[in-house]
C-alpha cells in the first residue's frame, strides 16, 4: 500500500512510502534512512546490532511519524 502525503504549506504531493519499503530497508537499511533525511534513525540503525530487524518491522511507523511531524498530511 502506497502512502502519499501533501505538504500543507505549498500543496506539494509526495509518495512517502512505496509498496516495497520493507525490501528497501532490508537491503539498504542505514542508507535508506539517510536518503529519506532521517539522519538520527540512520545512525541508530548503523550502530544497533539488531537494527535491521527492528527497522523492518517498524519502518512504516518511523517514516510516517517523521513526515507528519514536519507538516505533511496523508491524503
Amino acid at each position: 500500500m502506497t502512502i502519499r502525503a501533501t505538504w500543507k504549506f505549498n500543496g506539494e504531493t509526495k509518495v512517502i512510502l512505496g509498496n516495497w519499503h520493507r525490501l528497501w530497508v532490508f537491503v539498504f537499511w542505514p542508507f535508506y534512512y539517510f536518503y529519506k533525511g532521517m539522519f538520527l534513525w540512520g545512525l541508530l540503525a548503523l550502530f544497533t546490532i539488531n537494527g535491521c530487524g527492528l527497522m523492518i518491522l517498524y519502518n512504516r511507523t518511523i517514516v510516517t511519524r517523521h513526515y507528519f511531524k514536519k507538516g505533511w498530511v496523508q491524503e
